[in-house]
């Protein structure tokens, strides 16, 4: 009997010192601490962190031709380069006024409401054999063409490289580009 009592009492406490050892060590670590306030590495890109980009012309802008500019932003995700600005597609003007016709006729009427905001796909990147980024965009709207990157000297999260436009398959311009993080 003595035997058993004295058993349950080292289950007890096993479990007990078990189960305040697992408390104990899925409790985050205090502010102030070191846990939550430590510098982040250079190379921790953070997915769903949204990139701005600036780019001059390479060759001179013909005579009489504004030199036009080259800007925007952009987020990464996987390998997916998606736009910033998510677009929500609203009925139009005809099935609102078949439904507002039905009821004022006092008949029910139906409206199909727009899912959730969408984010267009631009494109996708991947990292070269020689480390460089290559964007591959593919976007009527905005940026059709390759963007080639390298990190800017002595900057943890500057790239500079180039961007070449094309039309279809046919090269358009390059443009001199710098990404950087703006966003995660």
């Amino acid at each position: 009997m003595r035997a058993a009592a004295s058993m349950s009492l080292m289950i007890f406490v096993f479990g007990l010192t078990f189960n305040s050892a697992i408390i104990a060590s899925a409790q985050p670590p205090l502010p102030g601490r070191g846990g939550d306030n430590l510098k982040r590495l250079p190379n921790d890109q953070v997915e769903g962190t949204i990139f701005e980009y600036k780019g001059t012309l390479k060759s001179k802008p013909q005579e009489g031709e504004e030199a036009p500019t080259l800007q925007g932003k952009f987020r990464i995700e996987g390998t997916a380069i998606l736009d910033v600005s998510p677009t929500l597609k609203v009925p139009s003007k005809a099935e609102v006024g078949k439904v507002t016709k039905k009821l004022a006729e006092g008949k029910g009427g139906e409206v199909k409401l727009p899912g959730g905001p969408q984010q267009k796909r631009l494109g996708q990147y991947h990292k070269t054999d020689t480390g460089k980024m290559r964007l591959d965009f593919d976007d009527k709207d905005s940026l059709h063409g390759t963007m080639i990157l390298t990190r800017k000297p002595k900057t943890d999260d500057v790239w500079i490289g180039t961007y070449t436009e094309k039309d279809g398959k046919k090269i358009v311009r390059t443009w001199q580009v710098e990404v950087r993080p703006i966003e995660d």
